[in-house]
């Protein structure tokens, strides 16, 4: 054999040792399809056994939506169960790619095992079931504030009819705008993280405000003049601007009685609904709302808005496509699925980092007060409640209490805070 063809088996013999060293360095190692998933495993190839790569979220109160991320799932729903730490949990439905379930109400932390036509899955994480402390957070004293929104550092702002108030991390109250500032009827606060700016509405002079550090109480959009119009700087016009809430890109978001509006840079644009009242669901325009209160939007880019009148919360999705989340139109405080489930007064919302809708509602005729919660598909239950008109309870969620609840928000942690109007105490509820 010439010295050549030596060289050339040689090479061969290298290059076939090589492929199947990396098929072996490839194939997955030590995995069993029906034995395990967790956050980010990796999908393996197979037989085409049912495989769960991952789910999200990752924890989150009881009643959550979680979705199942994988493939090979038999897509007959009652081919279908599932259960976590032992509890049975509910299949909302289920794909080639994913299934969707609910996490149950008597739940703890623990695995979720899901079974799929013959096959057992059973995650190699747990999912984090939150449960929730209720503590005060700041006493206001003779003071009140109806809504609440923290900036990028931690300070808390909130507002009540003529005055924008300062909770800053020292724990000192501060006013930083008041009456003198031309505040006729604030109802509505929003902070931007980017810009360190707050912002107030207020409905009365029909004005959006921007409170800077640097150049102090500002007209940021509107003219004065109460109207429905678009427009850019002081020539849109507003009718009752009450809720705010502001987005990753700073644009900011506003409840307008029928209407749900948007300013960026400066530009006042009509997401959804018109200057006609109703109840109807829809596209943009052709959307109705009654009473429009609170707004807040989740991480996909979905506004969820309060309407007082009609008594329900609505989703509305970037596009503008406006759906009923939640609310049979008749007042009470009967949790369960979205079209049965009942509100007194949704006054306002805001969206946990599960995805899960929180409501403050109440009655002061009763007097009953409640934190409600709405899952992404809508199915409403009961986080806290109280029946006095005196204080707060502090305690573990399920024997706490709130007082006139109004405004709402989380910190970076994912702690609850809430406005207790009825009692001037903003609480706090931890999560762990």
């Amino acid at each position: 054999m010439s010295v050549l063809r030596l060289y050339c088996f040689a090479i061969g013999s290298l290059l076939i040792a090589s492929i199947v060293m990396l098929g072996a360095c490839n194939k997955p190692k030590n995995f069993k399809p029906n034995e395990g998933y967790g956050v980010g495993t990796p999908v393996p190839m197979g037989d085409g056994s049912p495989v769960v790569n991952s789910f999200k979220p990752t924890g989150g109160l009881p009643n959550t939506v979680v979705t199942l991320a994988g493939h090979s799932f038999d897509q007959a729903l009652a081919n279908n169960s599932v259960s976590i730490n032992g509890m049975p949990g509910t299949v909302n439905s289920v794909n080639a790619t994913q299934v969707v379930i609910t996490i149950p109400a008597n739940a703890t932390t623990g695995k979720i095992v899901l079974k799929t036509g013959a096959a057992t899955l059973t995650s190699t994480s747990d999912f984090k079931v939150l449960t929730g402390a209720v503590s005060t957070f700041y006493n206001l004293g003779a003071n009140y504030v109806e809504h609440i929104a923290f900036d990028g550092i931690g300070n808390l702002y909130g507002e009540n009819s003529n005055s924008v108030l300062e909770i800053s991390l020292a724990g000192n109250l501060t006013i930083v705008a008041g009456a003198n500032n031309g505040f006729k009827a604030l109802w509505g606060i929003a902070t931007s993280s980017n810009l360190g700016d707050v912002y107030v509405a207020d409905r009365e002079s029909f004005y959006i405000y921007r409170i800077s550090s640097e150049l102090g109480v500002l007209p940021f959009s509107g003219n004065g003049k109460q109207d429905y119009r678009d427009g850019f700087g002081n020539d849109a016009r507003f009718t009752n601007p009450t809720g705010l809430a502001i987005d990753v890109q700073s644009g900011l978001y506003t409840t307008d009685t029928h209407r749900v509006r948007k300013i960026k840079i400066g530009q006042v644009t009509t997401i959804a609904g018109s200057d006609a009242d109703g109840n109807i669901d829809g596209k943009g325009a052709a959307a109705r709302f009654g009473s429009l209160s609170g707004i807040a939007l989740d991480a996909d880019g979905n506004i969820y808005v309060s309407d007082r009148k009609y008594l329900n919360i609505r989703k509305i999705t970037p596009d503008g496509n406006v759906t009923t989340l939640a609310g049979s139109g008749t007042a009470g405080f009967a949790d369960g699925p979205g079209a049965s489930a009942q509100f007194t007064d949704p006054i306002n919302i805001a969206v946990d980092p599960a995805g899960n809708i929180l409501v403050a509602d109440g009655d002061k005729s009763k007097p009953y007060f409640a934190i409600r919660m709405i899952n992404k598909l809508g199915v409403v239950s009961t986080l806290l409640k109280s029946n006095s008109l005196t204080g707060v309870i502090n305690g573990p969620t399920a024997t706490a209490s709130v007082n006139a609840p109004d405004g709402m928000t989380f910190d970076p942690q994912g702690n609850l805070y809430i406005a207790n109007t009825g009692a001037n105490i903003i609480s706090k509820v931890t999560f762990k």
